[in-house]
């Protein structure tokens, strides 16, 4: 039996990579949008993380969204 992953754990997986790109900005916002109670709440944590490692289109893009 394959185990799924949580939102929050594909989210922390995302924010993981370095550099952190549009595409990974655009991916952690549709999972922040698909997750519900704490675990959205604990998404949008991660920002500010993805924000340090971010290149500078997803930089851009966060600020954006901020």
């Amino acid at each position: 039996m394959t185990r799924t992953l949580s939102l929050l754990a594909e989210a922390q997986q995302l924010v993981g990579h370095n550099p952190f790109t549009l595409s990974d900005a655009r991916s952690l916002e549709y999972l922040e949008e698909q997750a519900m109670g704490e675990e959205g709440l604990l998404i949008a944590e991660l920002w500010e993380e993805a924000l340090l490692v971010a290149d500078d289109e997803a930089r851009l893009y966060i600020s954006g969204m901020m």
